[in-house]
């Protein structure tokens, strides 16, 4: 497996090397750093970040990226991460990534972080801890009861705080969470190690 981190490419540009980091700080509206899970656990990632310096390289990244993703995929059958699009935005002043992976897991392999998708049954199976400290839109702490009952509803954890779009409307959330529609929210002001989202399903 490749050591491709998506928080860190390395590139050398005319003999000197610049870091750029894809976190989507700072984002500009909806050109957000955000994690998209569709039914069946396939991921979309949309990453943006300024690329505004003269020696940054476009095609140096595509190639970098498509790179790492080749080395991961080797092991593999069949494609487990694709590289869709590196295109620059907002008068090549802002780069966007798009990359599809085959499953929570190979995203989590892929980018060295923590991303789960399915039931809250199978969340605990996998050694993982659903928090009772999750709250709905309101503010309001999740009856324990309702969280005893919810073992087939899905669940979202992960270590990342960016925006995640969910295929299931977002019933609870981590503390910090900001919803920015039924299915999507904002986690970059979750102060955990790992931010939970219990879904409606």
């Amino acid at each position: 497996m490749g050591n491709y981190s998506r928080k860190i490419l390395m590139m050398t540009f005319a003999g000197a090397t610049a870091v750029l980091t894809l976190t989507g700080c700072g984002d500009t509206g909806s050109q957000a750093t955000s994690v998209t899970i569709d039914k069946e656990g396939k991921v979309a990632n949309e990453i943006y970040e300024n690329f505004d310096q003269e020696y940054y390289d476009l095609q140096g990244l595509e190639d970098m990226a498509a790179s790492e993703i080749s080395e991961y995929n080797v092991e593999y059958d069949a494609p487990k991460v694709s590289l869709d699009k590196v295109e620059l935005l907002e008068d090549d002043t802002l780069a966007k990534l798009s990359m599809t992976y085959d499953s929570p897991s190979d995203y989590s392999h892929f980018n060295q972080v923590v991303l789960f998708y399915g039931t809250v049954e199978e969340a605990r199976d996998r050694g993982y801890e659903v928090s009772g400290n999750l709250v709905d839109a309101d503010g309001n702490k999740i009856d324990p009861e309702v969280l005893e009952g919810s073992g087939e509803k899905h669940i979202i954890i992960t270590s990342e705080k960016i925006n995640i779009n969910a295929p299931f409307n977002i019933e609870y959330m981590s503390k910090g969470a900001v919803l920015k529609g039924k299915k999507e929210a904002d986690l970059s002001e979750v102060n955990t190690d790992t931010a939970t989202l219990l879904l409606s399903k």
